[in-house]
């Protein structure tokens, strides 16, 4: 640790994505490359990691943190490539009320579509214990459907989140968009564990879901529709859903692995189903202990302290 007093405020800089995860949390949502530890710029370095890593980023956010309020190990040194020291955040986070100032720039919109975006209605809705509607042809192709599918395509990419169903903005009908392309924020180690790939946006309606391997893998889950919080779920590692795209063309999705996981939430979703009727009450807890508890856990050692029952670890369907 060097000698060097530390500066007041330090800078962070997040992707647009990163930012929008940070406001539905109580601590600042790095990348896989702050997996060893927490990378900051000092104000006067700051234009040179603009300049040579974000040149080329649409949108960027640029943090300034109260250094005093760091949780973790705050160290002046060499950047790996030795040519230059900066300051590394080890063994811990930034919490959301460390952040000063958040100046965000946009090279382009955020968002490539017109489209409102809608509010995401929160657990204790009543459309959210209510089972969805199918969708006829002449209502799949109305205007009013296909303003809605662009509408939620919006919201799920600003919420962040990996998929959206319709009676989570309020409307009761069996609609989900999905889409799971960035995971700038997990490790390697993360996706291989998760079985997780990247899934382009597509729109599922009306859809059917079949179980195609009966073995069963429990990971931590959260909702847009239940925010701060995480459980353990069980879900089915293969499935098979039947459903209609956006043009009401059947459509035929086999899917394993992370994807798997994302199709059973949100149908369950359209069956007014939640994952916290899924996760046991005993993995049940914030965001916040999440992110400082068992973040970097493997599911393994999380199961230690959060033994699973056989008919816990069966409760897929």
């Amino acid at each position: 640790m060097t000698t060097t007093e530390t500066p007041k405020y330090l800078y962070k800089i997040l992707s647009y994505r990163n930012w929008q995860a940070t406001l539905a949390r109580q601590v600042v949502a790095v990348s896989s490359e702050d997996d060893a530890f927490v990378h900051f710029s000092k104000e006067d370095q700051l234009e040179r990691v603009l300049a040579k890593y974000w040149s080329e980023a649409p949108q960027f956010v640029v943090l300034k943190i109260d250094t005093g309020k760091l949780q973790g190990d705050l160290v002046y040194e060499e950047n790996r490539s030795g040519s230059e020291k900066y300051y590394h955040l080890y063994r811990g986070f930034i919490p959301f009320s460390a952040i000063k100032e958040s100046t965000i720039t946009y090279r382009e919109s955020p968002y490539y579509c017109n489209a409102q975006q809608l509010e995401i209605v929160q657990m204790g809705h009543p459309v959210l214990r209510q089972p969805a509607r199918t969708l006829s042809t002449a209502e799949i192709l109305s205007p009013e459907i296909q303003d809605l599918i662009q509408s939620m395509k919006v919201t799920m990419k600003a919420a962040p989140g990996v998929g959206l169903a319709a009676p989570q903005i309020g409307q009761p009908i069996q609609l989900v968009v999905i889409e799971d392309m960035d995971h700038s924020h997990l490790t390697l180690k993360q996706l291989m564990e998760k079985d997780r790939h990247t899934v382009p946006f597509h729109v599922m309606i009306n859809p059917c879901l079949y179980i195609e391997d009966a073995d069963t893998s429990a990971f931590f889950e959260g909702c847009l529709s239940v925010p701060k919080f995480l459980g353990i779920v069980p879900r089915a590692k293969s499935v098979r859903v039947e459903c209609l795209n956006e043009h009401a063309q059947p459509v035929v999705i086999r899917a394993k692995g992370w994807y798997a996981r994302i199709l059973q939430h949100e149908i369950d979703h359209l069956n007014a189903v939640l994952f916290i009727d899924r996760a046991p009450l005993s993995t049940l807890m914030t965001e916040e202990n999440y992110v400082k508890l068992w973040k970097e856990k493997t599911i393994e050692e999380v199961q230690k302290n959060f033994p699973l029952s056989s008919k816990e670890l069966t409760n897929s369907r």
